[in-house]
């Protein structure tokens, strides 16, 4: 077991964990029987996989000695260079490798440099000096010499001789020919790179050869610019010839069909994120593998980031007590956590959106203004109702921060749905998705690019709520004696969440206490909410209320509560919500919460003005409570 997933390709002899292994078949047996030469490019992000691909091929193609091959990562030899540097440097690497496996002695290697020398005449001397002098002794003044020599300076000349030398070693070696593996070209400049296919086209379309690249057509596309303009559908064409005349084989790396949930549930056990017994649950690893699907995708480099910070996540907050692994939600909180840390990887200005407002699903015009989100069109509004992953407000604020970058714009759908799922997972468990977003975010954090600008605060939650519903429970005994033999727990455990009811019957009266770590303190909200009647819109349930003559009697107690909580000092409203009702599938509900922001749990106990200003509110809301259960009966009796 480990705690972390190491970010290096695929060693030939390791196990094909994303399930593509008919893909690499059919791609081998292609290979083994194509006429030559030809030039096969491996077509994929940075991360995508061609490495371990490449290394796949060697083995089952070069390791009997069917073929010969030469391998050449690019990257080391652009590293700290300048483009021309990097150029000669690569070609020479190159022909030092056909040499060794020709066996042939430093006077060939010479002859050889010398006219590679002759090809690239216009590189400075002191760069081929360099390069020279790496590859064979004293043979600087040779190339030197060739660099001012007015003879034969032809690509022919070398291809030829190279040619005669291959066609040679393998009639003495009986093997079919050799596989050049030229890997990181998209890591590497793109004019270089692009600089570099034209070379290997002139000078190494060699009889007996193939050539296999790894390279993303992104990078062509970025190394053409200069040469053709910005890429656009009028240029399109030209792009698409000059890449068509070098490759005769474009692969694409099968992304869109590597098995991930495979790869997740093997790795999420590796790290000990899953146990045993989850990683053969189809349902928890359908919604881990859909969140990863709808955030960093199947990127193999983007998945092992997310591990890795899963698995960091996990080590820190188990050292600092903020899991326990008997809690009643622990698979929930398992999800919710997963789903925000893919969110992360991928998206951190989304991210960052919910960090600062937890209950996503309440987002409205007034998180808008908060965020200063540019407006949408009145025909972007039209266009988006029509679509279901944006008909609610929430999701119309979602569309807004991804509409002003165009990475996010492109991504809006995944990420609404992303969000989506998580909401309906939350609700299936009959929790408040403001919630459990805030509980768990904070465990989050510490990966976050900007985690350490005011550290999070070490505390246990499941005692520091004990002891605050214990407080809360004496205290509003003592404002509310009329109901005092009714104010005691409502439920046994405590966890994430604390439940004081105030009335006989369960969940007539009730508060919920939640707290997480809040900009280097801690953060203690106290909610509670209920749903009054069934309406689609706010406008309608207006229109029901109105009829029966109780519209003006709702306002005049929204009116009472928000000058309530407008007068306190140490307080904030739950969420920041100035709306006192709020449609929620189809019921209105009234939401009333407050917030009291803390430097320690000590603070709790110590700060007497804050603790008496909280009870007092809760005392209050709990009356305001009382008067909208009225008039809920009354709707209910109507």
């Amino acid at each position: 077991m480990h705690t972390s997933v190491i970010d290096l390709p695929l060693k030939s002899s390791e196990p094909d964990t994303f399930g593509i292994t008919p893909f690499k078949s059919g791609l081998v047996e292609f290979t083994r029987n194509s006429a030559t030469p030809i030039t096969i490019a491996l077509q994929g992000e940075w991360g995508s996989g061609k490495t371990s691909l490449m290394n796949t091929l060697e083995r089952d193609l070069c390791t009997d000695g069917e073929y010969h091959g030469v391998w050449l990562n690019t990257w080391e030899y652009a590293l700290m260079k300048d483009a021309k540097d990097a150029l000669i440097g690569i070609l020479a690497g190159l022909i030092d490798g056909i040499m060794v496996i020709l066996k042939q002695d430093d006077t060939q290697k010479k002859k050889m440099l010398l006219k590679l020398g002759k090809v690239v005449g216009n590189i400075a001397t002191n760069i081929a000096l360099t390069q020279a002098n790496k590859l064979a002794e004293n043979v600087g003044n040779i190339i030197a010499d060739s660099l001012s020599d007015s003879g034969d300076k032809s690509i022919a000349a070398l291809r030829d001789e190279l040619e005669n030398l291959i066609s040679h070693c393998i009639e003495k070696d009986g093997n079919t020919g050799i596989i050049f593996f030229i890997d990181d070209l998209d890591r590497i400049d793109p004019p270089v790179a692009v600089q570099l296919l034209e070379l290997l086209k002139n000078i190494f379309s060699l009889k007996k050869c193939i050539f296999i690249l790894a390279i993303d057509y992104d990078v062509v596309i970025k190394g053409l610019e200069p040469k053709f303009g910005k890429f656009c559908e009028a240029n399109e064409r030209e792009f698409r010839s000059f890449f068509d005349k070098i490759i005769q084989l474009p692969f694409s790396m099968p992304v869109s069909s590597y098995s991930i949930d495979s790869f997740l549930s093997e790795n999420l056990l590796s790290i000990k994120y899953l146990n045993k017994n989850q990683t053969q649950d189809k349902e928890l690893i359908n919604f881990l593998t859909q969140s990863a699907n709808l955030t960093v995708g199947n990127n193999p480099r983007s998945l092992k980031r997310l591990l890795n910070s899963l698995s960091l996540i996990k080590c820190i907050n188990k050292s600092r007590g903020l899991q326990e692994a008997d809690e009643e939600d622990a698979e929930l909180n398992l999800q919710v956590n997963f789903a925000l840390v893919c969110l992360q990887v991928a998206h951190p200005k989304i991210y960052r959106m919910i960090d600062q407002q937890p209950g996503f699903d309440k987002w409205n015009e007034h998180t808008s203004l908060e965020f200063n989100l540019k407006n949408l069109t009145a025909d972007q509004i039209t266009k988006i109702s029509k679509n279901e992953e944006f008909d609610e407000t929430w999701e119309q604020v979602l569309f807004q921060a991804c509409d002003s970058d165009l990475h996010l714009r492109k991504k809006a759908l995944s990420i609404s749905r992303l969000l989506n799922n998580l909401k309906a997972l939350i609700v299936s468990k009959k929790e408040n998705v403001g919630e459990v977003v805030e509980s768990i975010i904070s465990l989050s954090s510490v990966t976050s690019l900007d985690a350490f600008d005011k550290p999070d605060i070490d505390y246990h939650r499941g005692t520091f709520l004990k002891e605050a519903r214990k407080t809360f429970i004496e205290r509003l005994k003592e404002k509310l004696p009329e109901v005092a033999p009714l104010i005691q727990t409502q439920g046994k455990r405590v966890q994430t969440n604390a439940f004081i009811k105030l009335s006989e019957k369960d969940w007539e009266h009730w508060f919920k206490l939640f707290s997480r770590p809040h900009e280097g303190g801690i953060r203690l909200s106290v909610i509670t909410d209920l749903p009054i009647l069934q309406a689609a819109t706010e406008t309608e349930a207006e229109t029901q209320l109105r009829k029966l003559d109780l519209w003006e009697t709702l306002v005049e107690i929204r009116n009472d509560y928000l000058s309530m909580v407008e007068g306190y000092k140490y307080l904030t409203t739950y969420y920041l919500v100035s709306k006192f009702g709020y449609i929620y599938k189809a019921q209105y509900f009234f939401d009333m919460g407050l917030n009291i922001d803390l430097v320690s749990t000590e603070e709790f106990s110590n700060n007497t003005n804050c603790l008496d200003e909280l009870v007092q509110s809760m005392a209050a809301i709990y009356k305001i409570r009382v008067r909208l259960v009225a008039i809920q009966n009354m709707l209910e009796g109507n």
